[in-house]
């Protein structure tokens, strides 16, 4: 039928037929373009869905859903690589700029990395929720750290001992040259922390100036050395696992994951050395180069949402730095004295300092004749 009517059409109705077509066809394109430009909303939702934040982080340290939810409240894939040691993330943070858009630096790192340019500058206008970190931690951050980062939790280092098989009293960082446990003992896989134990040990204080201490601590480490397990120096995973089937007795450990520990085997203790020990915290920062900074800042001002911030402490043992999670974490976690420190306890601590450069190269060089 249609067939007939168009047949019957003049040539010159049918031009006019053609211009006209053209013509909304024309109209059409120009108001979808005109569409387009007035849902800006639109678009910018859509990147926003496409977008990717790179995380970096320990091994075991936050709560997997954490990332989930982050993921779906800001519809942004969250991919997340892991590292059991600090030097792993700063080399891989230095040999590829651009990779991570977050990574989780302890303080004595997060030095480090601000002096060799490692670190982007936060926007703190776009980070709120700072405010709810504890005086102290937002003292650290403004004037040691010059806002380069946000703290999440502190702990402590000290030693986690299987009382089945370590009848002894355990107060000393001297129990670990006893040749008794010889092979049943490891140190955690980090310069600082082991060269911490040499130094406590002389009592000498961590942040030290004279370089003789750090030579001095040196020396009676590779004494040590020969009485550790075969692998001597363990990171912190396999030291919480070894603990666990016995196959360690004694450890240098952090706090949180000897809590840990003890849940699943109450032969296993922690206790602050007499002499001292050290006191850390662990950061969140953005890596220079990163290539979705601002999705980066929404993610540390969501870690430190007090639910958020409860929910981490929750998982992963160690008191949180921010302020308002206190009345959201669990009462048991806030009565372990191995989590939250008696202040008798906090007496013993010392916090990693900013050292010199000089300083810096010589635990570094110490630490390569250790592996050695």
């Amino acid at each position: 039928m249609h067939k007939v009517f168009i047949r019957g059409i003049s040539k010159t109705m049918l031009r006019v037929l053609n211009v006209i077509f053209i013509v909304c066809v024309f109209l059409i394109i120009q108001n979808t373009e005109s569409a387009d430009s007035v849902r800006p909303d639109t678009r910018e939702i859509t990147k926003e869905n496409q977008s990717v934040l790179n995380v970096f982080t320990w091994v075991d340290y936050i709560e997997p859903e954490i990332f989930s939810d982050f993921e779906k409240e800001f519809r942004v894939k969250v991919n997340v690589e892991f590292y059991d040691d600090e030097n792993v993330m700063f080399s891989a943070i230095q040999s590829e700029p651009g990779r991570f858009d977050i990574t989780f630096p302890s303080d004595s790192m997060t030095d480090w990395m601000i002096e060799a340019l490692l670190l982007s500058k936060l926007d703190v206008s776009h980070i709120p929720n700072i405010e709810n970190l504890d005086g102290k931690f937002r003292n650290l951050i403004n004037k040691r750290w010059k806002k380069y980062c946000a703290s999440i939790d502190w702990g402590v280092t000290g030693i986690a001992y299987n009382s089945k098989y370590v009848k002894e009293s355990v107060d000393s960082w001297g129990i670990f040259w006893s040749t008794k446990y010889k092979g049943r003992m490891a140190l955690v896989n980090d310069s600082y922390e082991v060269m911490s134990v040499g130094q406590k040990r002389l009592n000498y204080p961590l942040n030290p100036t004279d370089l003789r201490e750090l030579d001095e601590a040196l020396k009676i480490l590779k004494e040590l050395k020969p009485l550790l397990h075969g692998e001597g120096f363990l990171p912190y995973d396999r030291i919480k696992e070894w603990l666990l089937n016995e196959s360690l007795w004694i450890a240098q450990c952090y706090n949180g994951d000897a809590a840990l520990i003890n849940e699943e085997n109450n032969n296993i203790k922690f206790v602050i050395p007499k002499e001292g020990t050290a006191y850390w915290l662990d950061n969140i920062a953005i890596p220079v180069g990163a290539k979705n900074k601002q999705m980066a800042e929404k993610f540390i001002n969501f870690m430190l949402r007090p639910d958020i911030g409860a929910r981490q402490a929750n998982y992963s043992y160690y008191a949180s730095c921010n302020k308002k999670t206190r009345r959201l974490v669990k009462k048991e976690l806030l009565n372990n004295p191995y989590i939250y420190m008696r202040k008798n306890t906090l007496n013993k601590l010392e916090t990693y300092g900013d050292v010199s450069s000089e300083i810096r190269n010589r635990y570094n060089k110490c630490w390569n004749e250790l592996l050695d």
